[in-house]
């Protein structure tokens, strides 16, 4: 059996997470690894973010019994970052492969970056978590669309109006947005084309194993071919 590795699959919404995720769990079963996916809304998620507590208490999902009415947990040191190291050690000690679906990026650094707060900040974030996580050997997949715009329509034109409504109403309220005025479908667009060139510096200073897939859906196929290099070079 391979060592224990975690392997963190991230990239906007609607970039094929789920998927690449899933596909890449199934395939390093089949090769005999101890593998274990979670995707973004596990309840048993080893990752507890603020995010996701805030999303479901937005979306109306069952929330955990200590969040409060403000979507958050009333005790906030469930979100620290000695859960990351515990996580990595469980993949090392345990020879374990974790597959994480937007827990990194999407949902604990992206939110720094909604909330306004300087570059700095929000690449300090990064690296405190890219520190916890170290001894895992971290592959980091990120996965995106070429046109924001498209994959944006795409998205909603595929979960509908109810959710696209509840969606466009969540980005517009963060501080990012309010500042320049967003509103609508146009809040979301103009938010990723800024989020993805902060990802940009991010994966250029990462001390992960990172790999940047563009558009993989083109040609899905080689896109894996790709990931499963990656995963075991």
């Amino acid at each position: 059996m391979a060592a224990g590795r975690l392997i963190l699959i991230e990239g906007m919404i609607g970039a094929g997470k789920s998927t690449t995720a899933a596909t890449l769990a199934k395939w390093l079963a089949s090769q005999g690894d101890d593998v274990c996916l979670y995707h973004e809304f596990a309840d048993d998620h080893p990752i507890r973010a603020k995010a996701i507590d805030l999303l479901r208490a937005h979306f109306g999902t069952t929330a955990p019994p200590d969040v409060g009415k403000d979507g958050v947990a009333t005790d906030a040191s469930v979100y620290g970052l000695d859960q990351w190291a515990r996580l990595a050690s469980r993949c090392t000690s345990g020879r374990q492969t974790v597959i994480l679906e937007s827990a990194f990026l999407q949902n604990s650094v992206l939110p720094n970056f909604l909330d306004g707060v300087p570059t700095e900040e929000v690449k300090a974030v990064f690296a405190s978590i890219e520190s916890e996580i170290g001894p895992s050997d971290p592959l980091l997949i990120y996965l995106r669309p070429s046109d924001i715009d498209q994959a944006v329509a795409r998205v909603h034109g595929e979960r509908g109006a109810a959710w696209a409504s509840q969606n466009t109403a969540y980005v517009a309220n963060f501080p990012w947005a309010r500042r320049r005025g967003l509103t609508g479908r146009q809040a979301i667009i103009e938010l990723y084309r800024a989020w993805e060139s902060m990802v940009d510096e991010l994966l250029a200073s990462s001390s992960c194993t990172t790999l940047l897939l563009i558009d993989p859906q083109d040609n899905w196929e080689a896109a894996l071919e790709r990931i499963y290099s990656a995963v075991h070079s």
